[in-house]
């Protein structure tokens, strides 16, 4: 009997790096060399979430985490993204005030006690330290930090950004660097959490960010434009939203807790025409509409002229006040009483 027909067909045999290594006869092996095994190198890599090829999920990889280190075949997994303490402030559509909302809220809650930080995430937007009057203040901007790990130093990050009224502030410049990765935006979040009590984070409409999901279980403030349009809008973006977020359908009391709904008037009215009562929009959207903001045209002019962002006035101060006492409350900062809730 040959040597060909003494080896009946085997199955190749796995290498461990993941190729596989053909078994064959000795006859086979005398005319052709032997394939080469492959080795695996040190190497250190990032999986971001949600961009894993056809939904499969590489050995030792954990999707939505920050990083991953493999070193000879061993995986390391690193720590789940904590968004306790952040607070997400998005809207439907442009323009209908928050970035500015976002911004006024953080100075509030820093002059209650909070030690907060500022991130401009609206990665299509983006130009928060334009609006704050801040631009040419020295600091990092978002679109020059690097997290090609998804691991960032917290309070090294936190020392190189510029300071708006109290407030440090990572700001997001797109017309004069390039746009970060999205598990770069979410480690520059998770490290900034880190190191202080709060942070505000200007998401403008998830551009590009829509594979953060845990992001999407932070504290929530989306903003509404009060009009007819503007609510039809929000009802369908908060009914898709909360499909991805919750595709069982079990939208549970502590999640509502943690979501928070701002009525924004829009710009150009004349005397409330057009505008939608809140009683109204919260039988529309069926969820309660936390506070109610008024057009502000003196703010809105400093603001376009580049003076930075005053106070607001006493009816909108008054509205802001109650969103951080809700805030505050979600934070489990309590014991904080400066606002107008009692402690």
């Amino acid at each position: 009997m040959s040597n060909a027909t003494s080896f009946p067909n085997m199955p190749p045999v796995p290498l461990p790096s993941g190729g596989l290594m053909p078994v064959a006869s000795s006859a086979t092996s005398r005319s052709t060399p032997p394939a080469q095994r492959r080795t695996v190198s040190p190497q250190r890599f990032y999986t971001s979430p949600g961009l894993v090829q056809g939904g499969a999920t590489p050995v030792g990889a954990m999707p939505g985490t920050y990083g991953m280190v493999a070193e000879r075949g061993r995986t390391v997994r690193e720590q789940r993204c904590d968004v306790s303490n952040v607070v997400i402030v998005d809207s439907v559509v442009a323009g209908v005030g928050a970035s500015t909302l976002a911004a006024i809220l953080a100075r509030e809650l820093n002059e209650r006690g909070l030690k907060c930080v500022l991130v401009d995430a609206d990665l299509q937007g983006g130009g928060l330290d334009v609006l704050l009057g801040v631009e040419n203040e020295d600091g990092s901007r978002l679109g020059e930090i690097s997290a090609p790990l998804g691991t960032i130093d917290g309070k090294a990050l936190l020392r190189e950004l510029p300071v708006w009224d109290g407030v440090p502030l990572l700001s997001c410049d797109p017309w004069k660097t390039e746009n970060p990765q999205s598990w770069e935006v979410q480690a520059c979040i998770r490290a900034l959490s880190q190191v202080r009590s709060a942070v505000i984070v200007d998401m403008g409409q998830w551009n590009g960010l829509q594979d953060l999901t845990e992001l999407r279980q932070a504290i929530r403030i989306t903003v509404v434009e009060m009009t007819v349009l503007g609510l039809a809008r929000a009802k369908a973006n908060m009914q898709s939203q909360r499909n991805l977020s919750d595709p069982i359908g079990e939208h549970d009391a502590a999640t509502q807790e943690r979501e928070f709904l701002v009525g924004m008037q829009p710009r150009g009215t004349i005397r409330d025409h057009g505008v939608t009562a809140v009683e109204e929009a919260a039988e529309y959207l069926d969820c309660d509409i936390t506070a109610f903001i008024t057009t502000d045209a003196k703010l809105c002019s400093e603001l376009l002229e580049g003076l930075g962002l005053r106070k607001p006035n006493r009816a909108n101060a008054k509205a802001i006040a109650t969103l951080a006492d809700l805030i505050q409350e979600a934070l489990g900062e309590k014991s904080v009483n400066h606002g107008t809730r009692s402690a």
